[in-house]
């Protein structure tokens, strides 16, 4: 197979970004031989056409390069009869075990990211959950609480003493919804996932994670409570006017809304690890 330009280019760009064959290794989870020899576009030693294209565009996006313009000079994988250099020397059956030892190392550490990605996320909740009620705990003064939603009205209505048969009640009456004249109007906006626990004027409102591009709307007359575990991750609007970040990405912050403006309450330290 000639030689086809993409390893010069790719060797450029990383040379001129400061990185090293084995950074771009570890990176990509490619292995240092397959990175050497893409470079010296000697596409001999790769596993087969899938593994090549996929090896490029990995490569082309660790440096942020668009990776199209290389893989059109790689054939295609409808092309059949297109073929990569034919095999080294050496054995097949070598060739075969190495080949099927490569595709094994690449599965293994594909598992292994996955895994890794999973546990650390449920790690990073449960932490960031655990630290932010035991912030709320010391700053209140109250025990912990935990995530479970507050009993709704409802659900603690009781059938009268000496009748088993439930009697059916009138509708609740409507929540008192917000209006333009509350003097404190709070919105919340989550860019990222933060845990968050809001009161309104003594009384918990809501408890539990805003996702991405959620949004949470609360009113008071005298003050609006908002406790989270992500600080940077919230935008915080207070009558209208967008306040300045509570703190970075991470922290747990406590902070009082009022109609004369935003006061810190409490900045609790960064959660120590704590083993699920």
């Amino acid at each position: 197979m000639a030689a086809f330009g993409i390893g010069a280019k790719l060797r450029q760009e990383r040379v001129g970004q400061g990185l090293t064959v084995d950074d771009i290794s570890r990176n990509t989870r490619i292995a240092r031989r397959f990175l050497e020899a893409i470079e010296t576009d000697d596409f001999s030693d790769l596993p087969g056409l899938v593994f090549a294209r996929s090896f490029v565009r990995q490569y082309a996006l660790t440096l942020k390069l668009d990776p199209d313009p290389l893989l059109a000079e790689l054939p295609k994988q409808d092309q059949s009869t297109v073929l990569l250099p034919a095999p080294p020397a050496h054995a097949r059956s070598s060739y075969q075990r190495d080949r099927r030892q490569s595709i094994l190392i690449s599965l293994v550490w594909l598992l292994l990211a996955l895994g890794g990605g999973g546990a650390a996320y449920m790690y990073f909740n449960h932490s960031m959950h655990k630290a932010a009620v035991q912030a709320e705990a010391r700053a209140t003064g109250s025990p912990a609480v935990t995530n479970a939603p507050a009993a709704s009205p409802e659900s603690r209505r009781t059938v009268p003493a000496g009748n088993s048969t439930p009697q059916a009640t009138a509708a609740p009456a409507a929540a008192p919804q917000a209006t333009a004249a509350a003097p404190v109007q709070v919105s919340l906006t989550a860019h990222d996932a933060a845990w968050v626990q809001v009161s309104a004027d003594g009384k918990l409102i809501f408890t539990g994670t805003l996702q991405p591009n959620e949004t949470k709307e609360v009113s008071a007359e005298e003050q609006v409570r908002v406790l989270t575990g992500n600080a940077g991750a919230l935008t915080i609007s207070l009558n209208g006017k967008i306040l300045e970040s509570i703190g970075p990405a991470g922290q747990v912050r406590v902070v009082k809304l009022t109609a004369e403006g935003p006061q810190l309450v409490s900045k609790a330290p960064a959660p120590a690890p704590d083993p699920l």
